[in-house]
């Protein structure tokens, strides 16, 4: 077996070693550009998730396994709990979760629920095993970072528009503009405040952060309470990437009554630790909405895992590349003067 292909009948034969009792049926539960997932129906007790990792140089299996390991251990119940791995066969099984996808039929209390997960995740950085957990996918730990981050993407999407003019245009004429305002200002907010920008941020000030985290990686129970899936990014970061990411991730599209409210929680328990994240959340938060804007562009670039599911799922691709662009636009839209610092 690859690290590309799975079918039914290895996930039993997979499922059936790792959980050391046999499998009656797997069903593929659910497929997207990272993983593939399959609900095992077990000849005797619960039913089991097996989820299947590509081979793409990341060690996604490991990162993931290892931090819903370090929940379980901890108490926490809205996250799976692991049961075996296979590196060899990509594979790892885990506790099922039935739930619809809670991003399908949004409530009013989603924020806070993502929020309550968050602060609640915190009260974990100081067990002593958490040093041993890794940086997050993507990890920021300063602001400089965040612009380097920032202008890497950038440049892969020039090299990528040559063949697109629309998206070029929108670059250039839109999103680099407002995104260089930002990045002056946060520079020179920092110098006001005689602080260096490419400091990296203190231990003590880290979060516990699942990187890829929000509604479109969490499940609903009858209860309407959320169960939150997808831990391949978890690890160190930012808590001001943390908020940012967790408020403009398209895949939530939380209304903007949501995010501020997120934001504000999230603002309030991180403030009481670090008295400099009111500061670094001002100048950043624009900076990452930019990044988030390149972020829902990827699919133009040639290689990316988005592009090959867009061609994967048929269909006309450049109709597709114009919704990830309209999409981008929407996104930039919400960058309003109030998020730029003053």
């Amino acid at each position: 077996m690859n690290g590309t292909d799975i079918t039914a009948p290895d996930a039993m034969a997979i499922g059936s070693r790792l959980a050391g009792a046999r499998v009656a049926s797997a069903q593929p539960a659910r497929s997207g550009g990272n993983n593939r997932v399959f609900r095992l129906e077990m000849a005797d007790g619960p039913p089991l998730a097996l989820k299947h990792y590509p081979s793409d140089g990341r060690d996604r299996l490991g990162q993931e396994y290892d931090a819903l390991s370090f929940l379980a251990r901890h108490g926490i119940t809205s996250t799976p709990r692991p049961v075996a791995k296979d590196a060899d066969a990509f594979c790892a099984l885990y506790q099922w979760f039935d739930g619809e996808a809670a991003v399908l039929r949004p409530q009013g209390d989603d924020a806070d629920q993502l929020a309550d997960f968050l602060i609640e995740l915190q009260k974990l950085r100081e067990a002593e095993d958490a040093q041993n957990l890794r940086n997050a996918s993507a990890s920021i730990f300063s602001p400089e970072a965040a612009i380097a981050q920032y202008e890497q993407r950038l440049d892969a999407l020039r090299r990528a528009s040559d063949d697109h003019p629309d998206l070029r245009a929108f670059m250039e004429g839109s999103l680099v503009p407002s995104t260089v305002v930002a990045i002056r200002q946060l520079r020179r907010r920092y110098a006001e405040l005689g602080r260096n920008p490419a400091a990296d941020l203190a231990p003590t000030h880290r979060a516990l952060s699942p990187s890829d985290f929000g509604l479109h990686n969490a499940l609903r129970a009858e209860d309407g309470r959320l169960r939150f899936i997808d831990f391949e990014y978890f690890g160190w970061d930012d808590p001001v990437k943390l908020m940012s990411d967790t408020a403009i991730h398209p895949g939530s599209d939380l209304p903007e009554a949501s995010a501020n409210r997120l934001i504000e929680r999230l603002s309030r328990a991180f403030e009481a630790s670090d008295d400099a994240f009111a500061i670094r959340r001002d100048v950043l938060y624009p900076v990452f909405k930019g990044i988030w804007c390149l972020i829902v562009l990827n699919a133009y670039l040639p290689d990316s895992r988005s592009r090959r599911a867009m061609a994967a799922q048929g269909g006309d691709v450049r109709i597709r590349l114009a919704g990830q662009l309209d999409k981008a636009r929407r996104l930039h839209q919400t960058i309003r003067p109030t998020d730029l610092p003053k």
